[in-house]
């Protein structure tokens, strides 16, 4: 590891992402050579900063030497113009250089991801099939057999959907962490057997999946809910949900098994009837009657929420465009509230209330949402805080959408009626989202 590789990963990890960006930017103004800015480009690469790598990888670039050296920059630049959600520019490059070694598997796959971010989802998965059928290094097969995994859901086949996205999925939640010490359940049906849910995922994930909490009940087994969140702790119990906070080291029967909370279903060998169109979580009492306050306002609720802030990676893919949304809302008879979190206000010029609440979790914002009579919101959690209370919801789904908004007939098997998916067209455009969301609002009279 060289010293400006040190230095950033060392400040990243004290979480100190803007002085990590100024160190590299300020080294990054100052490179000459191909090697500087190859390293500035890949440490941004590691650190998420998709921009900044594209940024300085197209310097480096134009500053190789050697065939091979442009090969490989090439490549990386074209990994990070997908993660950056720029498939036209993936794909740009990769006509340049794929004459080069027509064989190289990476390549096909970056391929393959390009089409699929460009909405051409039939020829992507034309790709893929023919990838899978070529020897492949195991971490590259994984990730081919995971990208498939639409081609089923989109079939209404979740299990060899499920079994195709568990291949890569799981393998990345386990890749830094000890697995659970008990055996793993592999779905066999043992009366009073202890199953250990894991949840090592995130928060919308765990409200998805608690529901199969049922499924294992009703088989005679004694699932228990695990996860690092306190706060979802809270309201799993109050809905009837065993649930356990790692942090307090609970104990369990030494005959456990345990489960990644994504393969319930899995195992559980669910078909899309089985996996219930019904509210499943409520808030809590205490929670519902802080925020009864807003029964004052009589007139037709919507709350919004519109950009992640959770640190994933690959948020921008979801993230919709604040001002043609609230220009679009701003023409409605409606009180708007905005569901962000404070660090994430909206702009100003738009009548928005928002909410100034100390210590906001989970269970702050499931009352919030109960609250309102319409949530609008990006692919996220807030998504499945509403869904899952049989709130009306409109989600707007990305072109890289998440499984559960797949399914041959266009809408959720995951949830009922009270859905509505806004489904984009084009990458970093939400034009005919917008438009279909103004329709709809129109219809309702709002």
């Amino acid at each position: 590891m060289n010293p400006l590789e040190l230095v950033a990963k060392t400040l990243y990890s004290f979480n100190e992402k803007e002085l990590t960006s100024q160190v590299l930017q300020a080294f990054g103004k100052r490179a000459e050579t191909f090697q500087q800015y190859d390293d500035v480009a890949k440490i941004f690469f590691e650190i998420k900063d998709f921009s900044n790598a594209i940024t300085y990888g197209e310097k480096a670039l134009k500053n190789t030497r050697t065939k091979e050296e442009k090969y490989t920059t090439s490549k990386n630049l074209i990994n990070a113009y997908n993660q950056n959600n720029f498939p036209d520019k993936a794909l740009t490059q990769i006509s340049k250089i794929k004459s080069q070694n027509p064989q190289d598997t990476e390549l096909l796959l970056e391929e393959t991801f390009s089409y699929s971010a460009l909405n051409q989802k039939e020829k992507a998965e034309k790709l893929l099939f023919n990838l899978i059928k070529k020897p492949l290094p195991e971490e590259i097969e994984r990730k081919a057999y995971h990208n498939l995994s639409g081609h089923y859901f989109g079939k209404d086949d979740i299990h060899t959907g499920l079994q195709h996205f568990l291949k890569a999925g799981e393998v990345e939640a386990y890749k830094n962490r000890e697995l659970p010490p008990f055996p793993k359940w592999d779905g066999t049906v043992t009366p009073n057997q202890t199953i250990v849910i894991d949840s090592q995922c995130g928060a919308g994930d765990e409200i998805i999946h608690i529901r199969f909490m049922k499924h294992l009940k009703e088989l005679g087994m004694n699932p228990i809910w695990t996860t690092t969140r306190k706060d979802i702790q809270k309201l799993f119990q109050y809905n009837g949900f065993h649930t356990e906070l790692v942090w307090d080291n609970p104990e369990f029967p030494k005959n456990s098994k345990w489960v990644y909370a994504l393969a319930l279903p899995y195992y559980l060998n669910l078909k899309v009837e089985d996996l219930g169109q019904t509210p499943y979580l409520q808030p809590l009492p205490e929670k519902e009657e802080q925020y009864s306050y807003l029964k004052e306002d009589t007139n037709y609720k919507i709350g919004m929420f519109w950009n992640s802030g959770s640190g994933f990676e690959q948020a921008h893919f979801r993230s919709i465009d604040t001002e043609p949304l609230f220009d679009t809302l701003s023409k409605t008879k409606a009180s708007l509230y905005s569901l962000q979190l404070p660090d994430q206000q909206p702009p100003e010029g738009y009548n928005i209330k928002t909410f100034d609440i100390p210590n906001r979790d989970f269970t702050d914002t499931y009352s919030l949402v109960s609250q309102m009579d319409l949530v609008i919101t990006s692919c996220t959690s807030i998504a499945h805080i509403a869904a899952s209370q049989g709130k009306e919801v409109c989600v707007f789904v990305p072109i890289m959408e998440y499984y559960v908004w797949t399914s041959s007939t266009g809408k959720s098997w995951w949830y009922g009626d009270n859905v509505h998916l806004f489904r984009q067209k084009k990458p970093r455009n939400w034009n005919e989202p917008l438009k279909q969301l103004e329709e709809f609002l129109n219809d309702r009279g709002v």
